[in-house]
């Protein structure tokens, strides 16, 4: 199977079953994952930036990437009312003031964001000081989150 990293402020959609999608060492950044298991297309964004506030910026925020996320994805054959969605990451600290609170405003904008499109999130592992990995294998209904520790949930 080959494996697809996907690095932060990345989008990936694929079509192609022998494929795993991964993010490693999350931190505060927000793992946007969808698959239709139906139509074998899976993809992942992972957000760093909740909005831009420089036009000059580079880097996609999160509404640009969910954009090109879910458009690729109906592109290759997924139908939005068979999508599965998972957010992971967006890690935070207990002393972390409300303003630096980069894993909370992504979160918060990816759920605004799809409950005003009508799409439903299947699951999320989100939150706390934890470090994660992320991995969806093309097609699955299924995403797994690895923490350092070595703990491993399947959502």
């Amino acid at each position: 199977m080959e494996e697809v990293l996907v690095k932060k402020g990345e989008t990936v959609v694929s079509d192609n079953k022998d494929t795993r999608l991964t993010a490693r060492s999350l931190g505060a950044a927000l793992a946007v994952t969808a698959s239709d298991p139906s139509a074998g297309v899976s993809g992942m964004a992972v957000c760093i930036l909740p909005k831009k506030t420089d036009k000059t910026c580079e880097i996609p925020d999160i509404l640009e990437q969910m954009r090109d996320l879910f458009k690729d994805m109906v592109t290759k054959g997924a139908r939005p009312q068979n999508m599965m969605l998972f957010l992971a990451g967006a890690a935070g600290f207990a002393d972390e003031p409300e303003d630096m609170a980069l894993g909370k405003k992504l979160y918060k904008t990816a759920v605004k964001t799809l409950r005003k499109n009508g799409l439903k999130i299947t699951a999320d592992h989100v939150g706390g000081p934890l470090n994660r990995n992320v991995s969806v294998e093309v097609g699955d209904k299924h995403l797994t989150v690895a923490m350092l520790d070595e703990r491993e949930v399947r959502l």
